[in-house]
């Protein structure tokens, strides 16, 4: 398939050229991330001073709590790389070996990138990794790519120590540069082309800079491109409640060049069991996630449809049970759309393990304005790729006309 803006443009599979990449060491204009290890602390503050600078102040995510995260950065479940000019890269090195913690003002004088990989069960599931907390004082995605090529290489020759993992999971930003915010798709273009990963849909999970919640893509990268192959050869059939979730699930399995037997069910909506208790309030600039639980289904949904005050409320389905039909019925109905899949897996870690094709069906608060990926505009798109675009335009149109606020 030739494409341009969402999917790689050969499909190749990636796992095994990113691994040659990571076979040798980091070059001049990269940490190795076993550097944070000598200063967890300084590499909390580091991070913290760029993504601050290239946001202008306005950032959410979780970079704040020193504490916590120094620890987490020792103990391996955060991984955060730093890259930038060969210079800044060497005195960033000197000051991670010099005793003590540099002052804070100190960093303002690094022009660095950064991103960070860490444990992604809490939204995505166990086995998957998260990208995030990506950002450059560098300006648009300079000097990224063999950085974050090299270290996602390393993740998955298994630099991360008795992690068992099958899937890399990523959010890149996509909307355009405007009103001095800085946009994302340069680095969405990076892990279109170079990283290679693969679209499964878009994700409204945060609120960024300016205010806006962005429409980010929802894309995966397979520690085996055979786990998504053997994963869809065993999938059977896909259940859903609608028209427009089943449309949304075939485009995205014919763009990754999967064929997938889909049925559509009237069910009658689920109730929920009363109403669900906010036990504290969620985060306004990000996303809640709910596994869903066709054991307790009532329950289930009714904390998913407990408002917090979140960005985006997800609530994740087993599309290969039908079971959940009178779920998703229940969601659709509360607002809630199918915005992205996990395809379906077979993951020989342990032993081995069938993992079904799950769905993201999110609800967003309204009060925030939307901006869009780039790429809805046009550009140099495959038939699937603009039967996805179309879809996606639907979508924002629905969302737009709910939003008491506009771009």
């Amino acid at each position: 398939m030739r494409g341009g803006v969402i999917r790689h443009a050969t499909g190749d599979d990636r796992a095994p050229a990113l691994r040659r990449m990571a076979a040798a060491g980091p070059g001049a204009t990269w940490l190795d991330p076993e550097i944070c290890l000598r200063n967890p602390l300084f590499a909390v503050r580091l991070r913290r001073s760029i993504l601050l600078r290239c946001y202008n102040g306005d950032y959410h995510t979780d970079v704040f709590d020193e504490e916590r995260l120094a620890d987490r950065i020792a103990d391996g479940s955060e991984r955060v790389l730093f890259w930038g000019p060969a210079d800044h890269v060497a005195r960033a090195a000197e000051l991670f070996h010099a005793p003590g913690c540099p002052p804070e003002e100190s960093l303002d004088g690094l022009s660095l990138g950064t991103h960070t990989t860490l444990p992604g069960d809490g939204l995505y599931g166990p086995g998957h990794i998260e990208v995030a907390r990506t950002g450059s004082t560098q300006g648009d995605s300079a000097g990224a790519a063999d950085a974050i090529l090299w270290d996602l290489g390393r993740v998955l020759s298994g630099a991360r120590k008795g992690e068992a993992f099958h899937t890399i999971s990523c959010v890149p930003r996509n909307r355009r540069s405007a009103h001095g915010i800085p946009g994302g798709a340069a680095i969405h273009r990076l892990h279109t082309r170079a990283v290679g990963s693969r679209h499964w849909g878009v994700a409204p999970f945060y609120v960024m800079a300016g205010g806006s919640l962005e429409v980010l893509d929802y894309r995966e990268l397979s520690s085996e491109d055979a786990h998504v192959s053997e994963g869809f050869a065993v999938c059977g059939t896909v259940h859903v409640s609608d028209a427009e979730s089943a449309g949304l699930v075939a485009g995205l399995c014919e763009l990754n060049g999967f064929a997938v037997d889909i049925r559509t069910h009237q069910a009658e909506p689920l109730a929920p069991l009363g109403a669900g208790t906010p036990a504290m309030d969620g985060d306004p600039h990000g996303p809640r996630v709910v596994h869903m639980d066709p054991d307790n289904p009532e329950s289930a949904l009714a904390e998913v449809l407990t408002d917090r005050g979140e960005a985006c409320t997800v609530a994740v389905c087993d599309l290969s049970d039908e079971r959940y039909v009178p779920l998703q019925a229940a969601l659709v109905r509360n607002g809630f759309r199918l915005t992205y899949i996990s395809p379906p897996k077979l993951v020989p870690l342990r032993a081995p393990r069938r993992i079904p094709l799950r769905g993201g069906f999110c609800r967003i608060r309204t009060s925030a304005p939307l901006a869009a990926p780039y790429y809805l505009e046009g550009g140099p798109l495959s038939a699937a790729e603009k039967t996805l675009v179309a879809q996606y335009r639907d979508l924002l149109g629905v969302w737009r006309k709910e939003t008491t606020h506009h771009e």
